[in-house]
């Protein structure tokens, strides 16, 4: 596969919750934001070339972290 797999930590009404791009559920749900960015963290690295997207809830994203090598990244900073 190429491309990156995506985890999305993401503010849902009062929980922090951890959601696999792809998938329809969130795969847990904390009281805090540290938390759940420590799972996602945790779930990425395991999962490489990965990256956590951190949104506030409305859909801004405040950071984006990447973990390993992606394939297609690097095929497209080759000379033509």
């Amino acid at each position: 596969m190429l491309g990156r797999h995506v985890y999305r930590v993401h503010l849902a009404d009062t929980r922090w919750t951890v959601t696999k791009e792809g998938e329809s559920e969130p795969r847990i749900a904390f009281a805090g934001r540290e938390a759940a960015l420590a799972e996602g963290r945790r779930l990425a690295e395991a999962d490489q070339p990965s990256r956590v997207i951190i949104d506030d809830g409305d859909g801004a994203i405040l950071e984006e972290i990447l973990f390993g090598s992606d394939l297609s990244e690097e095929l497209d900073t080759l000379p033509r």
